[in-house]
């Protein structure tokens, strides 16, 4: 059968306590067509890209942009402050894009609470610590 025509089949349990309950409807994937051109098209426009500097200038520069581009996209900020990665967006050309993240949903202008940066660090860090106990 055709797999968008098929209905999905239960392979693994669900697990409540991590996904919530969960529908048939959540597991098909797309609805429509359109929606995986949509998904795909940056993908898809990365690989022509690459594929044109290939045949241009040879295999070594779409090498040499994809290890700049998994150096760039390591590099971060501690743990609650979020980082720019500026160097990836001048990379990958996103700095010229004006988007809707561009003017709303800084996080700047956000009004929450911002959390614990020594916690946050512990849990990246997988540090296991006791809560302080008082002798009464």
């Amino acid at each position: 059968m055709d797999e968008m025509t098929s209905l999905p089949m239960l392979s693994v349990p669900h697990d409540l306590f991590r996904h919530g309950l969960g529908t048939l409807k959540d597991d098909i994937g797309n609805t429509h067509i359109v929606e995986a051109i949509q998904r795909n098209h940056p993908r898809q426009q990365e690989q022509i890209r690459l594929e044109m500097m290939r045949n241009i200038y040879g295999s070594a520069l779409p090498a040499r942009m994809a290890l700049e581009k998994q150096i760039l996209g390591r590099v971060q900020r501690l743990p609650g402050i979020e980082s720019s990665r500026l160097g990836l967006d001048s990379l990958s050309g996103k700095l010229d894009e004006f988007e809707f993240d561009s003017y709303l949903n800084r996080p700047n202008d956000r009004e929450d609470i911002p959390t614990d940066m020594h916690s946050l660090m512990e849990a990246q860090l997988k540090l296991q610590t006791k809560p302080a106990s008082r002798g009464i």
